[in-house]
């Protein structure tokens, strides 16, 4: 997996699209009544899941966002509808 550089012009911007994103996922598992481990059921391990929600560099490609959109049953772009 590739992740951002920090010198490029974009960093910030990818940074502040993540921490949306971070905050959806998460809040999107707790409104559904989901806890981290019904993540599994969706390709992604339980700690992959865990660094996502504690992190929001650890979400870096669009493949995960694929599964997340999965898991709270949702195209792409309404996951990134942030």
């Amino acid at each position: 997996m590739q992740r951002p550089n920090t010198d490029s012009i974009y960093y910030d911007e990818f940074l502040e699209l993540q921490k949306k994103l971070h905050s959806k996922i998460r809040e999107l598992r707790k409104s559904r009544g989901m806890v981290q481990e019904d993540m599994a059921n969706y390709e992604l391990s339980v700690r992959q899941y865990q660094r996502m929600e504690e992190d929001p560099t650890a979400i870096v490609s669009l493949w995960q966002i694929f599964k997340l959109a999965k898991a709270h049953d949702l195209d792409v772009h309404e996951l990134l509808d942030l």
